[in-house]
């Protein structure tokens, strides 16, 4: 199964080099925050000594904006646990939506610089199949650069998983700017990953809708 990662090459080593440099973006802002509301009570600590009385509302403002950042981080390191052991096994069993959420967790600061929202559509049933979790990543991900950008600001993408009687799909909607022609066609590291996992890929530029057939 270390053959599948042969064709990806450097594509796969820019795919986690990525979802890492973003993770520590996301992290940097984190600690900036929480910075600043350290700040903020040192601040009221000086003035209460002086005699000052403290504000409990802002107080309870700064506890709680702790508070927020602390969920988000943890949600953060959340993420970078499971796409870290995503690579921990070649082949497993997949829950196609789980791996989705992940995946649009990970791009959602990248889409929000384009001023893009990223959604997802759960499917009435889970739908799981075997497959190589790591490449699947890549893919959805490349996908997801795509989708940012070739599409305008203030539109929402939106990722819904389908299970039909003869395949598993993923369309990707709300990208105003696909083409006729398959992205694959002019992206060597798409290309590469979906020959490595034995995927193919359909554009409807008019439903603004790609669609990635998984098996």
């Amino acid at each position: 199964m270390t053959a599948q990662y042969d064709g990806i090459g450097g594509s796969g080593l820019q795919f986690f080099g990525k979802v890492s440099a973003s993770i520590s973006h996301e992290l940097k802002n984190v600690l900036a925050i929480i910075n600043e509301n350290a700040g903020l009570l040192e601040d009221l600590t000086v003035a209460a000594r002086r005699g000052s009385p403290i504000d409990p509302d802002r107080l309870d403002r700064t506890v709680r904006n702790f508070t927020k950042q602390i969920h988000r981080a943890d949600e953060i390191l959340k993420n970078m646990n499971r796409f870290a052991h995503s690579v921990d096994q070649f082949e497993c069993r997949v829950d196609l939506h789980d791996l989705v959420v992940l995946v649009a967790n990970l791009a959602a600061r990248k889409a929000a610089m384009g001023r893009i929202l990223l959604e997802t559509t759960a499917p009435a049933q889970p739908i799981q199949f075997t497959g190589n979790p790591f490449l699947l990543e890549n893919l959805v991900w490349l996908c997801l650069e795509l989708a940012i950008a070739s599409t305008s600001a203030g539109r929402t993408v939106t990722l819904i998983p389908e299970k039909t009687a003869s395949a598993t799909l993923l369309h990707i909607t709300g990208m105003d700017g696909l083409g006729e022609k398959l992205p694959l066609q002019n992206d060597a590291g798409l290309e590469a990953v979906c020959a490595a996992l034995g995927a193919g890929m359909a554009t409807d530029p008019a439903g603004n809708t790609l669609t990635l057939r998984l098996g």
